[in-house]
């Protein structure tokens, strides 16, 4: 062998004992020959599986499930102002009341005007529908006199015909009889009008008891409770806009009422989820001014379009808030479970190898070890999940993956004692 060839076979030597084993320089022995690369010190953890839940992270805003603005159906002036900001309100409850002279006046006036008409039909209190027009007085008098004439003309007729009476006479009783008859047809029709003017004023007098209620503003009562929701829902007052003394106009804005318990959580959720949010399913609510609690709702909506610029689509979920430590309009960070997976494979953290894309664990087999590449998924306290192409049970490298290749030969390192500390060590020798 030339001499010039000497350091290039040297180098090669070296460069392939140092190559073998992935950093680790082979051993010679006492002979010169080259030895099996030393074993490679690494810790390892088992495979493991538990239950994991998949979320959609998403953020939204708070809203109260019912938000209502009051207003005034009548005109009038502000007498009192029964409830302010931050009062707690149940249904039905009085928040302002207008003067109410003028409307007490209208009711009284309404109400004389009824007895007037009542009057002439001989009633004090307004009839049933199937009330009887024949018992009026003015027609019970007209059908007596229509009877009186009748007898007369009977009596004029017999006299006539026996001679004893004159046809002027006779021509008298029948134009009494006629003019009966039709004073009871003008009596009747004169009933009817009665009737239908009380009817009339009995309408003016509920219109005008109304407009008095009116005069009082009151708290809407919810036509039905909101879900999952058993207790009395109580309003909460958000604004006041009135003072005592001011004039209001009709519709013009008194108070603004919330219900706070339960809230609407609105979040917009992104397109790629559309098939894993259902009704129903649960969310859990994390809000700035409460870090430590977690607040439980459930997917009340959905909003069946996707919004064409934001790619999103709305969600709604309802929560509970009996001790009232979420506000309306306050925002919210929340996670929709979307599936329960009962076992699912995990590894430490330490244990994934990240490079040039490609995301894999070292697994033992016997004392060497063999890459597999993995999907990483769900992150826990130390924890991640992973999916691939995995044994049941296996070891995972956790450190000493650097030095690695497919194939490399390993010792599993056991865990060192923690080292003594100063004071522990000055103890032990106080000891001797």
């Amino acid at each position: 062998m030339s001499w010039r060839f000497g350091p290039v076979i040297f180098a090669a030597i070296f460069f392939g004992a140092i190559c073998q084993g992935c950093g680790k320089p082979a051993v010679k022995t006492a002979s010169g020959s080259q030895a099996a690369p030393l074993p490679i010190k690494v810790k390892v953890a088992p495979l493991t599986y538990q239950p994991v839940e998949r979320t959609v992270e998403v953020v939204g805003n708070l809203r109260g499930w019912e938000e209502v603005t009051i207003g005034s159906k009548r005109t009038g002036r502000v007498a009192r102002v029964l409830h302010d900001m931050g009062d707690r309100i149940s249904p039905g409850e009085g928040l302002v009341d207008l003067e109410s002279t003028d409307a007490d006046l209208s009711v009284l006036q309404a109400d004389k005007k009824l007895l007037v008409e009542l009057s002439k039909l001989g009633l004090r209190e307004m009839p049933s529908a199937n009330f009887d027009l024949s018992t009026v007085p003015t027609i019970v008098e007209a059908k007596i006199k229509i009877d009186r004439t009748k007898q007369n003309l009977v009596r004029e007729k017999s006299l006539n015909a026996r001679g004893a009476g004159t046809s002027q006479d006779f021509q008298n009783a029948e134009n009494d009889q006629k003019g009966a008859e039709t004073a009871l047809e003008i009596a009747m029709l004169n009933a009817q009008s009665t009737l239908a003017n009380a009817l009339a004023s009995k309408i003016t007098l509920e219109l005008a008891r109304q407009a008095r209620v009116d005069m009082e503003i009151h708290a809407p009562i919810p036509s039905k409770q909101p879900p999952g929701h058993d207790g009395p829902v109580l309003f909460a007052v958000a604004k006041r806009s009135v003072s005592e003394g001011q004039m209001v106009r009709e519709g013009e804005a008194v108070l603004q009422l919330v219900i706070e318990d339960p809230l609407r959580l609105w979040t917009n959720v992104p397109e790629r989820f559309s098939s894993d949010i259902e009704l129903g399913q649960e969310v859990r609510i994390h809000v700035g001014s409460q870090p430590n609690e977690t607040f439980l709702g459930k997917v009340a909506r959905i909003n069946p379009s996707v919004d064409g610029v934001s790619r999103t689509f709305q969600v709604e979920a309802v929560v509970g808030n009996p001790k009232g430590l979420l506000r309306p309009g306050g925002f919210a960070k929340a996670s929709i479970l979307t599936k329960r997976q009962d076992s699912a494979a995990t590894v430490s953290q330490a244990s994934i190898v990240r490079f040039a894309g490609v995301t894999k664990i070292f697994v033992v087999e016997g004392d060497k070890v063999r890459s597999i590449e993995v999907v990483t998924g769900i992150e826990g306290d130390g924890w991640i999940e992973v999916s691939g192409d995995l044994p049941k049970a296996a070891m995972v490298i956790t450190d000493g993956y650097t030095q690695l290749a497919d194939g490399s030969t390993i010792e599993i390192r056991k865990d060192e004692p923690a080292e003594t500390t100063k004071a522990e060590r000055e103890d032990k020798l106080g000891s001797k």
